[in-house]
């Protein structure tokens, strides 16, 4: 239980909660590292809504204080070849701290070796007649610096020493859940880099929120927003034509300048042969002014493997035709191109151009009628010999019985899918019901539809924890007319939250949606043209 607080520390605790505390820290050595400019930018984060500033430096400090009455927390940061802690090291900093003017002083809490050690720092802190922040990296030390008579306990530090490195950047929201059990003023810090993250941290339980680098390393800042522009660029190179055949419907498409200048949809015939499909792909294409050498990239529903060989997995969807020589009957009747599964090319794209960019482990998830995905590993999309890598729906769930259309029972797809939603529909006692159907009467309160809705999305947060868990997926975009329906990822975030923070990626919808498949069917052809000409294996 929390000591019994004094009425100076009550009191800026109670201007601290529920509110934005500004670190304002510019990059070491850099042109904003100036007592006037770091003035001037604490002036004008409290001007924007900002309750407290955190100042690193004494110089800064001094400066800050006769400009401000808000509260300041206090750092030094110091460097060493002996010890990762940088944070308030030394027993001096204190007491230079706090003559500068610190209201709270920060310290690195974590079991660390240092110069003094964490004890004598927090020691002097209270004996300065201050408040002292634990800048903590797990439970442990949030207890141990609670126990010790720290008034606020911060998680700045999880994710940043080697105990709970990461490759997932999320911010530890577990860790806020945790210490707010306590009974203690926390302080969610490190990585809260939008106001969205910084809300969510607001609802798992921080008393108030740091965020720092967002709002004060303009360095960091304009490079993120630089490589996004040479991102932008790169689309506008795209140029050529693609083709999405889907299930449900067969998209041609003219790609100018990295956008869609042209579309022609069709309907899918399930029952076409595989020679029919090959004629309408030529028709529409022809239709657009497609010449025989122009840029062609194709994305099929199926399975697709090295050799360009086309399997439709799906026999219920395409059934008159178990595998065919796909990407050398395009070249021989229509032109060189290059084939690829559909939800792979939708994978490429998110990556390349949307949701996904500047993630190294990402993932695309499609739920539709049925479900699919890719992945991104290590900044490439993930392939195999036999294309099956990346058909996420085949994976078991555990809470499938049934059979689904890979021939291999208890899956995703027979439990998230629309064919899988409609199915628990009917065997529910609504007969005729799609899954469309099912999602308006889910929306209007209906419980048993809401309970269909529910399993699909519960399934689905239990794949994201695995693809976390297995491979280190720091974001998750869903697709497909289930996975954009309204409210369904609401419902995936959900169920994901209630998981501990390890399993955690950040869930969100995929930017290009029925586009995806079409961009990344030409950004392949256009990868395995370079690939050519530089004379690189495919």
């Amino acid at each position: 239980m929390q000591k019994t607080l004094s009425i100076r520390t009550a009191s800026i605790l109670k201007k601290l909660k529920g509110g934005l505390v500004a670190s304002c820290q510019p990059v070491d050595g850099g042109t904003m590292d100036h007592p006037k400019i770091v003035t001037a930018m604490a002036q004008a984060l409290i001007s924007g809504g900002a309750v407290a500033v955190r100042i690193e430096g004494v110089e800064n400090l001094k400066a800050v204080r006769q400009a401000i009455t808000a509260p300041i927390i206090g750092i030094v940061k110091s460097d060493s070849n002996t010890s990762p802690v940088r944070i308030t090291v030394f027993l001096d900093d204190v007491k230079k701290l706090v003559q500068a003017g610190a209201d709270v002083v920060a310290y690195d809490a974590t079991d660390r070796f240092r110069h003094d050690s964490r004890d004598e720092i927090l020691k002097a802190i209270l004996d300065a007649g201050v408040i002292a922040m634990a800048d903590c990296s797990t439970l442990a030390d949030c207890e141990k610096a609670r126990d010790d008579g720290a008034s606020i306990i911060g998680t700045t530090l999880s994710g940043y020493t080697q105990e709970t490195e990461q490759e997932n950047r999320n911010p530890d929201f577990e860790l806020i859940r945790q210490a707010k059990k306590m009974d203690v003023f926390v302080m969610a810090e490190g990585r809260f880099d939008t106001p969205e993250l910084a809300s969510r941290a607001i609802r798992a339980g921080a008393d108030a929120v740091t965020v720092g680098t967002a709002l004060t390393r303009l360095e960091i800042v304009t490079e993120r927003f630089a490589k996004s522009i040479r991102g932008a660029n790169k689309k506008i190179e795209l140029n050529g034509f693609a083709v999405d055949l889907g299930g449900t419907k067969t998209a041609v498409a003219k790609i100018e300048t990295g956008k869609i200048f042209n579309v022609i949809k069709r309907k899918t015939i399930g029952t076409a042969s595989y020679g029919t499909h090959l004629k309408l792909i030529s028709e529409m294409l022809s239709k657009l002014g497609y010449r025989k050498g122009d840029l062609l990239g194709v994305a099929v529903t199926g399975r697709v493997d090295e050799e360009g060989r086309w399997s439709a997995v799906n026999q219920s969807t395409l059934g008159k035709f178990s595998s065919a020589a796909l990407r050398t009957d395009l070249i021989k009747n229509i032109g060189p191109s290059s084939v690829i599964n559909d939800a792979l090319a939708a994978t490429l794209a998110e990556h390349q151009l949307g949701s996904g960019e500047g993630h190294q482990n990402f993932a695309f998830i499609t739920i539709s009628t049925g479900v699919g995905g890719g992945l991104i590993l290590n900044g490439r999309l993930h392939t195999d010999a036999s294309g099956l890598a990346g058909h996420v729906g085949f994976s078991s769930s555990p809470f499938g019985n049934t059979l689904c259309n890979s021939n291999r029972y208890g899956t995703l797809e027979s439990v998230a899918s629309g064919n899988a939603i409609a199915s628990a529909a009917v065997a529910a006692g609504y007969p005729h019901t799609d899954a469309h159907t099912v999602f308006e009467k889910a929306n209007a309160g209906e419980a048993w539809a809401l309970k269909l809705v529910d399993r699909s999305a519960t399934a689905a947060a239990e794949l994201a924890a695995d693809l976390v868990t297995i491979l280190g997926i720091t974001k998750i975009a869903f697709g497909g007319s289930i996975g954009l329906a309204t409210g369904y990822l609401d419902r995936v975030r959900k169920h994901l939250d209630a998981m501990p923070q390890l399993f955690h990626a950040e869930l969100v919808t995929a930017d290009l949606a029925e586009n995806g498949p079409l961009m990344g069917a030409l950004l392949n052809a256009n990868r395995e043209n370079i690939d050519e000409n530089n004379h690189f294996s495919r």
